[in-house]
């Protein structure tokens, strides 16, 4: 069974601030009495559900083409709940009330419950939403050195009010070692991710040397 955990990139997707919005320019050409038409479509590397590189934050760090492949398999991935509404951290304490999942995950995803405003709030979604404190990446390295992915419900990792936490927090993930890639924007509403172990699926929209990428995520249950 698969569950999807992305959102659709679409013209309404939600945004952090400072990144360029999806545009869709389409033309229409007539030909012999036949007609054609195209369309150019331009978004941002970090658009809806996407996957951060070490290339992101860390000079000389991978990309997608040199440390993913076209079909990205994570397993066991568990998710677990942090509820923390508004521009709060996730801080060590939040997480040792689950530190068995965090010990035996390689994706660990962690649900606020701030994808509720996705749709309803969207400003409140991109701006004003829990972010992770830079003291979690190498306390998650530590519990678990073979942790390679880290997804939440949120926007991002960082929030706008908090630029240099938020550069950092990402260099953590990204530039220690091992890396630990970050899924962002991901949905998890779905009650059965909370159950137990399952396979996560990723299929970056655009293969290639880039930073990050919109993805295609699944959760995979047996």
């Amino acid at each position: 069974m698969l569950i999807p955990i992305s959102y659709p990139l679409n013209r309404a997707a939600p945004l952090y601030p400072g990144t360029e919005p999806l545009t869709i320019t389409t033309t229409k050409s007539f030909e012999k009495g036949d007609a054609e038409e195209k369309s150019l479509i331009t978004f941002s590397s970090h658009a809806g559900t996407h996957i951060d590189l070490p290339r992101h934050f860390c000079p000389g760090g991978g990309s997608v083409r040199g440390l993913l492949a076209p079909e990205a398999v994570f397993e066991p991935a568990q998710c677990i709940t942090v509820p923390i509404t508004g521009a709060e951290p996730i801080r060590i304490y939040d997480l040792l009330p689950h530190i068995d999942e965090i010990r035996t995950s390689r994706a660990l995803f962690i649900r606020t419950g701030s994808g509720r405003l996705r749709e309803s709030d969207p400003a409140a979604y991109a701006e004003r939403h829990p972010w992770v404190h830079p003291e979690v990446p190498d306390f998650l390295r530590m519990e678990n050195p073979a942790l390679r992915l880290f997804g939440i419900d949120t926007i991002s990792i960082a929030v706008p009010a908090e630029p240099e936490e938020g550069a950092e927090v990402h260099r953590g993930f990204l530039c220690g070692s091992p890396h630990i890639f970050l899924l962002e924007d991901v949905d998890l509403s779905y009650g059965r991710l909370l159950e137990g172990p399952w396979v996560l699926r990723v299929y970056p929209m655009v293969f290639d040397y880039l930073e990050g990428v919109p993805v295609v995520a699944l959760a995979e249950f047996g």
